[in-house]
């Protein structure tokens, strides 16, 4: 089975075979929908010239037909029916979904969903992406926005940073690799990359430790709002930023106290994801077999 992971830097896709990758290519994500779909597609041929079906994650919304809705990091999706675009490259069948909702599928499938019925896998990024398990089913919901959590309001102010989804005030404004690095910024710090604001933080400077706290204070505050919601059986995080857990969970723990409609709400469990970045090539290459939702 081959999984494709198509994500706002980078783009995965990598052989899957119960539910293990035994071989990935990477490559940069281009900035238009055709160099994406001919990256993709070379990506693809090159783990197997003529494949029998593939699997595409993308960072954003789908129907059940292949059509985006929009990808609010990756402009110019808007509309376009991305199975039937890689389809006619590849030539075989295609199947897309939201990434962090196959990466749940993973998460169910081959990780802590073994164990944990209920759960909500939090993919830390270029995007703040949501996949929603509710008593061992992956939830997509009707139109496909199922999970859908980084466009959850946590700053209503005048001044509140804009969204690449339209909006103002969003977790992903706040908390997506792009907020990040602003704050960081506007603390006096220089950084192009998360890692760079990681370093920072773990010599102990000013603007990197104040970074990771305005990041969990904000990704607590809009996790709170959908626990008090579902009240699940715990959270499970992913994505690159991810691998800096340990720096933001402790303020990601008090601002979900803080927001938490009662103090058990705001004791679930934290979990790391057992199928790390691989999450989202795993559950894409389920995707050509299974029906989400049935």
């Amino acid at each position: 089975m081959i999984g494709v992971d198509f994500g706002g830097t980078r783009i995965k896709a990598g052989v899957v075979k119960d539910g293990v990758v035994t071989r990935e290519v990477v490559a940069n994500t281009p900035r238009t929908p055709a160099a994406i779909f001919a990256a993709i597609s070379k990506l693809v041929k090159s783990l197997k010239r003529e494949p029998e079906s593939v699997g595409v994650a993308i960072p954003g919304e789908v129907d059940e037909h292949g059509h985006c809705y929009q990808l609010p990091n990756v402009k110019g999706f808007e509309g376009i029916a991305i199975a039937r675009e890689l389809s006619k490259r590849l030539g075989c069948p295609v199947s897309v979904e939201n990434d962090a909702t196959a990466a749940a599928l993973a998460e169910r499938r081959f990780g802590h969903g073994l164990h944990v019925r209920s759960f909500l896998l939090v993919t830390l990024g270029t995007g703040i992406g949501g996949g929603l398990c509710i008593d061992g089913a992956v939830r997509r919901g009707r139109r496909g926005f199922g999970g859908e959590i980084g466009h959850v309001l946590v700053e209503a102010g005048k001044d509140a940073w804009p969204c690449g989804c339209g909006l103002k005030g969003c977790m992903e404004a706040y908390t997506g690799t792009a907020g990040l690095i602003r704050k960081f910024r506007s603390l006096g710090g220089k950084a192009n990359e998360i890692l760079d604001i990681a370093k920072n933080a773990r010599h102990g400077e000013k603007a990197g430790v104040k970074t990771f706290q305005h990041y969990g204070h904000y990704l607590g505050s809009g996790l709170a709002t959908i626990q008090n919601v579902l009240d699940l059986d715990a959270l499970v995080f992913t994505g690159g930023i991810a691998a800096s857990f340990d720096l933001l969970e402790p303020s990601l723990r008090a601002g979900m106290k803080a927001r938490a409609f009662a103090p058990p709400l705001a004791d679930i469990p934290f979990l790391r994801s057992e199928l790390g970045e691989q999450a989202g090539v795993v559950g894409a290459a389920l995707l050509p077999q299974i029906m989400i939702n049935e």
